[in-house]
């Protein structure tokens, strides 16, 4: 089996792990309807939701778009962004659930509608640009930020951000955030890994292997992260039929 053959499996599974955690999520997040789980649920819906869009958008490829291999690595980074954002608004949520006395001390509930709303209309818009956006992406990817691999070492920052807030917090969450905790920073430890890798082999140079092996690794890392929230995903489907 050639290393080409393995990187596609790599992203079938992956692609395919994110397709069944959104459903399970959103079928959870259904269960609870207008109520502070539910609000949980939808916000991690909607950043696992970004992550299998993600996966769509990288199969389209650069000439789909009629962009710059490089410019795909910027649009793809900044749906990248959002998702960890949105998994940050999730599980703060979740931590307020764990110090409420009762649901309605968690905060205004229906918020997540309005950030569903603004990722959908941000993913269309990204989806719609890139061709346009070209000459601007293209000073960025041109410049010494760039070079340096800021995307990559944001990407990197935020999702070890997100995963240590959620290993900290750990001990306050209830019940179901404690159920979900152990996969979901599995998986947001594997991405800050995949990124940190990127600045390693793409930007860095520091370890200097070819393109095809560089990609083979991030595979493993989002195949990883895929499983895991997979399982998270389970742990709150099991939740939401024992209420």
């Amino acid at each position: 089996m050639t290393l080409e053959t393995l990187i596609l499996i790599g992203y079938y599974v992956s692609t395919l792990g994110f397709f069944v955690a959104s459903l399970i999520t959103a079928l959870a997040a259904s269960k609870f309807g207008k109520s502070a789980f539910g609000s949980v649920f939808s916000y991690l819906f909607i950043g696992t939701g970004i992550f299998f869009v993600i996966t769509l958008f990288q199969k389209l490829g650069a000439e789909f778009f009629g962009i710059a291999d490089e410019s795909m690595d910027i649009w793809w980074h900044l749906m990248f962004y959002m998702a960890l954002f949105s998994y940050y608004l999730g599980f703060k949520a979740l931590i307020a659930l764990g110090f409420a006395e009762n649901e309605k001390q968690v905060g205004a509930i229906g918020a997540e509608k309005a950030w569903g709303v603004l990722a959908m209309i941000l993913l269309v818009i990204i989806f719609i640009i890139p061709s346009w956006a070209e000459p601007v992406v293209n000073q960025y990817t041109a410049s010494n930020l760039a070079a340096f691999g800021f995307h990559h070492f944001l990407s990197f920052i935020l999702a070890a951000i997100v995963g240590s807030y959620l290993l900290s917090a750990k001990k306050n969450l209830g019940k179901i955030g404690q159920a979900i905790a152990n996969p979901m920073i599995i998986a947001l430890w594997s991405l800050a890994i995949q990124h940190f890798w990127e600045l390693l082999s793409e930007s860095w140079k520091v370890v200097e292997v070819t393109s095809e092996n560089i990609e083979g690794v991030e595979k493993i890392f989002l195949t990883i992260a895929s499983i895991a929230v997979i399982a998270a995903a389970f742990r709150l489907k099991a939740f939401a039929k024992a209420m």
